[in-house]
């Protein structure tokens, strides 16, 4: 069997392009790796219809937890918004989806996290654990200036077990 190079390059590249456009950290730091996908979702995790969007960043979170205390771990890239502001909730499940999560509160830690001038930024934002929390999943956002829904917004894949 025999290979052109014009063949090889083609496979090659794609999986050149997604390691190299990957945020997360090579080690998961014994925590658990959690991609992040632009779907909008309700406190409560579900996804809210008409919530997806084609955002271009790349995200991911790693999740620790230890004792009473969890912490995320956030890469995010977006080499399209140099120099701008995301806000962040780390949110405890389950949640009610009546329970508001776009603030501080019980089982939401807020953070910020702000590109720098190649659009790449990273943050940690922790929290104590509540009682009968099973998961925690992250919500990045850009506010938007002319709507309450957000102009750009991230979510977990998954909620993470703590």
């Amino acid at each position: 069997m025999s290979f052109s190079l014009a063949a090889l390059a083609r496979c090659a590249v794609p999986v050149v392009v997604a390691l190299a456009g990957s945020v997360a950290p090579a080690s998961a730091e014994s925590g658990t790796v959690v991609p992040m996908r632009s779907i909008l979702r309700a406190c409560d995790f579900s996804p809210i219809p008409d919530g997806a969007s084609t955002n271009s960043a790349t995200a991911s979170a790693v999740i620790h937890s230890s004792g009473g205390s969890v912490t995320a771990n956030i890469h995010f890239a977006e080499p399209g918004a140099p120099n701008t502001h995301y806000d962040v909730a780390l949110i405890q499940a389950p949640r009610a989806s009546s329970a508001p999560c776009d603030g501080p509160g019980p089982g939401v830690a807020v953070g910020s996290l702000n590109t720098d001038g190649a659009g790449i930024a990273n943050t940690t934002v922790g929290d104590s654990l509540r009682s009968g929390t099973t998961g925690v999943w992250v919500f990045i956002r850009r506010a938007n200036p002319y709507s309450q829904s957000p102009a750009e917004f991230y979510t977990s894949d998954f909620p993470a077990k703590v």
